[in-house]
């Protein structure tokens, strides 16, 4: 599968991208940019597709049709008879590989301790060395607040915690984008906090992210552009200050209204 442009402004580009489980369309022509360096926010109610469209930017869910590239580099593609055709194994393993996911629950390994968990995949996947990782986990959990629980188990950890350790944990692969599954949904608001000041001061190092969130003060104050999804469509987008400030769609003033009162 060839390469369609190697235009580095754009970090990740999607075409109409339709899905369904059995009868349910549950996405319904999504396409989407994100340049180097941003944050783009999804906001959303509830069974809006948005959990799912992150599922399929990294193949977790695979889609019906249209086309995902990252980086220049096509990962799926709509083939000759207009159905979603992805890049040979090999291929879309390194495609893939340029991104990193946070999701709503922690997953961390529970046999394993902090820094075990951050050095598990690099070891495995990349075939890096103990002596070579551990410095770069050390230093990851140094950055997210946590190096002082890097022999801890996760169950000893707050909820807070662990996924800082899970953001951690990603970062370990040195992705290029970051993708974030509302991650502070299944967290108490005090916890939410810690998770979301570590996910500012990647925003504010430049990292390329996609967060789905029901955080809008996080959506409004650290994005460059926020999507609002309903019902498997994209019903309105634009910077956070326009989408906040003076919302065009009557389904998005109702849906703000509500989220921000």
């Amino acid at each position: 599968m060839e390469n369609t442009t190697n235009n580095s402004e754009y970090m990740l580009r999607a075409r109409n991208i339709y899905k369904s489980f059995q009868d349910n369309e549950v996405l319904k022509g999504i396409s989407l940019d994100v340049r180097r360096g941003e944050v783009l926010s999804i906001i959303g109610p509830s069974g809006s597709g948005k959990s799912t469209l992150l599922r399929c930017l990294n193949r977790l869910e695979t889609i019906d049709k249209g086309s995902i590239e990252v980086e220049g580099k096509l990962l799926v593609k709509n083939g000759l008879k207009g159905v979603a055709e992805y890049a040979p194994k090999q291929e879309a393993r390194n495609i893939l590989a340029r991104m990193g996911m946070v999701f709503q629950q922690f997953n961390l390994f529970p046999h394993m301790t902090v820094l075990e968990n951050l050095m598990e995949a690099p070891i495995q996947v990349k075939k890096q060395t103990r002596e070579e990782i551990q410095p770069v986990a050390e230093a990851l959990l140094q950055k997210v607040g946590l190096y002082e629980k890097r022999d801890a188990y996760p169950s000893r950890l707050s909820g807070g915690q662990q996924q800082r350790v899970a953001i951690a944990r990603a970062l370990a692969m040195k992705p290029d984008i970051m993708l974030f599954d509302e991650p502070t949904s299944a967290l108490d608001p005090e916890l939410t906090v810690e998770v979301l000041k570590t996910m500012r001061e990647l925003a504010a190092e430049r990292m390329t992210m996609v967060v789905v969130t029901h955080e809008m003060t996080f959506a409004r104050d650290v994005s460059n552009h926020v999507i609002f999804m309903a019902d498997g469509l994209i019903i309105e987008q634009g910077r956070p200050a326009e989408l906040f400030g003076c919302p065009r769609e009557e389904r998005t003033r109702l849906f703000l209204g509500n989220m921000l009162h």
